[in-house]
């Protein structure tokens, strides 16, 4: 069950988008709480001032401007919507607030497909580290039920333990899951379906609809924004360790960057080291 649903903003387009996803996935969910967080640098925010303010007067305009922007995003009624103002770095704040929620909704920070662009740095490292799954939600995103979620598959992700952590997220949709495998030039990894996938069919088999899908591309960015490209994809999920996160994401690569498409949302699922 997603019972507190964390969502961080800024005051930008892209965090209104993303509260207004969240809220329309709480209340699809039946989730019992949205909590809204805004996290602010005093130094940040006096930076450009003439006469720096007191910190009373910041809290009080930071204030003033979550208030403004809370009021311009009416609630659904069925929705218990709390707000925070926190003083401090942002991804460290969301973070240490991660601990106590089930899921964080974040909104995305450009147009970019590049996933540090998309996603931001405070989007980036809060999914990294936090303690609840994330789910990132681009520009574009309007959310309606899941009928179609990739998923992402590497040996990481098709862990017994990750395949059941997704069932259970999986239930609040019952979605018919694309696990799909992109044989690149750099590591192809094509081989036999059942080795690839065995971890799937260890009883009982997973209790939704779902297709395996091995698809040959140039790099693992491409077949995935392809396969997002002709497949009508609610939701993509990626499975990850917490430590070495953007590094472990695929095979053995070290440095490749993620590439999606910028009106799919992304969850971020954690395994512990």
């Amino acid at each position: 069950m997603i019972n507190r649903i964390l969502v961080p903003v800024d005051f930008s387009k892209s965090a209104a988008t993303a509260l207004r996803y969240a809220e329309a996935f709480a209340a699809f969910t039946k989730s019992v709480e949205v909590k809204v967080i805004h996290v602010f640098t005093p130094d940040t925010a006096a930076a450009d001032a003439v006469i720096l303010p007191t910190m009373s007067e910041l809290m009080d305009l930071r204030d003033e401007q979550l208030t403004k922007f809370l009021a311009d995003i009416p609630a659904p009624q069925e929705i218990n919507r709390q707000s925070e103002l926190l003083l401090g770095f942002p991804a460290d704040k969301v973070v240490d607030a991660s601990k106590n929620f089930d899921l964080i909704i974040m909104g995305a920070s450009g147009e970019s497909d590049v996933i540090e662009e998309v996603f931001g740095t405070v989007s980036s490292s809060v999914s990294q580290r936090a303690e609840c799954p994330v789910l990132l939600v681009p520009n574009k995103a309007v959310f309606s039920e899941y009928e179609n979620i990739l998923y992402a598959s590497n040996s990481l992700s098709l862990s017994r333990r990750a395949v059941l952590q997704f069932r259970d997220f999986n239930e609040l949709f019952d979605a018919r899951v694309h696990f799909v495998h992109i044989n690149d030039e750099e590591g192809s990894h094509a081989g036999k379906r059942e080795s690839l996938f065995a971890p799937l069919f260890n009883n009982p088999e997973p209790e939704f609809a779902f297709e395996i899908q091995e698809v040959t591309a140039d790099s693992v960015q491409e077949g995935l924004v392809e396969y997002l490209h002709a497949k009508s994809i609610g939701l993509a999920v990626m499975v990850t360790r917490h430590r070495g996160f953007w590094e472990r994401l695929f095979h053995h690569s070290e440095t490749r960057q993620m590439v999606l498409n910028p009106e799919t949302p992304l969850l971020i699922l954690h395994l512990e080291d």
